[in-house]
């Protein structure tokens, strides 16, 4: 039987106090991310579904704010990327 994606939960649980996250999740692309691109090696394994893993919380990074842009400043930066592109082309 597989998890749905609604079923497949990662959750992150850290505190200010220590400097270690613990992570549990079911999704398979966590799983590569942590193993593969971090070098994660699990600390435990539930069922045949979810692994927990252990981190510092400094490869834990906080979410960023998305910036709202004026249509003015979406031209002003398009046509300095255009510009960089021409030029990288010389």
């Amino acid at each position: 039987m597989r998890l749905n994606k609604y079923e497949q939960e990662t959750i992150i649980n850290f505190n200010q106090a220590e400097d270690t996250a613990y992570i549990y999740t079911c999704s398979k692309s966590w799983m590569n991310h942590f193993e593969k691109v971090l070098k994660l090696k699990p600390k435990e394994l539930f069922d045949n579904y979810a692994k927990g893993y252990e981190c510092p919380k400094v490869l834990i990074r906080k979410p960023s704010k998305t910036k709202q842009l004026s249509e003015e400043q979406k031209k002003k930066l398009s046509q300095r990327l255009h510009q960089k592109s021409v030029l990288s082309e010389v």
